[in-house]
């Protein structure tokens, strides 16, 4: 045997080798009630992925949810809208609801997950949704996320479940952690990180006066400005791990007048027993021909921001 074919012959078995290992490492889930979303439970750090908004399947059996709701114009629910699917509304005007697709944001969340576990040997516990968001809103709160259509609310609440269970175990395991919420926008290139501030609040000059929850107060002990803006803050460390601009950091404190989103309702709905941060993700970092390598500084991202300020823990 040459001494080429010989070097051939191993660069091709570690190749092999590594995507073996790769594979392996990839994480089994489980799907939940009727495949509306998947799940990881066996997690070993203090750490919670949920990626609502990338599902594709549309049951047959579910009401689309661009019909809206139906601000009521009389009666005790006047001015208000409420959702059922079966409303034909001719006493009110229609609500509208959201059902954009965040294109890829399930397969980012995956790809996140991978890394984690390829990289530093940390399984997170995972939640990602699978049905469309025209038929079902994991990131609302029930009524307008289903239109009160029963089994979209079945698989509403095991989605759910499987997040409370996720922050069960860790507050009993570890005592404190981190809830990611993976979404994607459009309306510019630059990553939103919300703490439920909105961008009239995070145009201020001191956060800490502001008499507000944030989705990390069980983290900020004794400054806002440090833990949501600081040189430690999740945009900061995003920004150093080459993930673009990303507002609020060190660099880019405020928004300014960009559109800005805060954090939705599984970012609030957790916040007195974990900390939680939505991330809006531009389209090039989630879903361009980089997003492998994007997934990968993101997971080193959350490592070095967890690790900075203390909330790290695995078993």
């Amino acid at each position: 045997m040459s001494l080429l074919t010989y070097f051939y012959i191993s660069i091709v078995a570690v190749v092999l080798l590594s995507s073996r290992a790769e594979q392996r490492r990839i994480l089994n889930y489980i799907d939940g009630y009727r495949s509306s979303f998947k799940y990881h439970q066996q997690g070993n750090v203090n750490l919670i992925i949920s990626a609502p908004h990338g599902g594709s399947l549309t049951p047959n059996d579910l009401p689309d949810r661009k019909i809206g709701g139906c601000r009521r114009q009389s009666g005790i629910n006047a001015g208000l809208c409420t959702w059922w699917y079966n409303d034909t509304c001719i006493d009110g005007q229609r609500c509208n609801t959201t059902t954009v697709k965040d294109t890829l944001s399930d397969e980012f969340a995956e790809n996140v997950v991978n890394e984690l576990d390829i990289q530093y040997a940390l399984k997170p516990y995972v939640v990602i949704g699978k049905w469309s968001r025209t038929k079902i809103d994991f990131n609302r709160e029930i009524q307008e996320a289903t239109l009160n259509h029963p089994e979209a609310m079945s698989a509403h609440r095991h989605y759910h479940g499987n997040i409370q269970q996720a922050v069960d175990k860790i507050k009993l395991n570890f005592g404190k952690g981190l809830l990611l919420d993976i979404h994607g926008h459009s309306v510019g290139n630059y990553t939103m990180v919300g703490y439920l501030l909105t961008s009239d609040q995070l145009n201020r000059n001191d956060l800490d006066t502001l008499l507000v929850s944030t989705s990390i107060d069980l983290l900020c002990n004794s400054s806002r400005e440090e833990c949501i803006r600081g040189p430690n803050s999740f945009g900061t460390v995003l920004e150093s791990t080459q993930l673009g601009i990303a507002y609020p950091s060190l660099a880019n404190p405020k928004p300014g007048s960009l559109r800005f989103l805060s954090g939705g309702y599984i970012t609030k709905n957790y916040i007195s027993n974990i900390n939680a941060i939505q991330t809006e993700l531009p389209y090039d970092i989630r879903a361009g021909i980089n997003r492998r390598t994007h997934a990968r500084n993101y997971a080193r991202a959350v490592v070095h921001f967890m690790k900075q300020n203390h909330l790290l823990l695995s078993k």
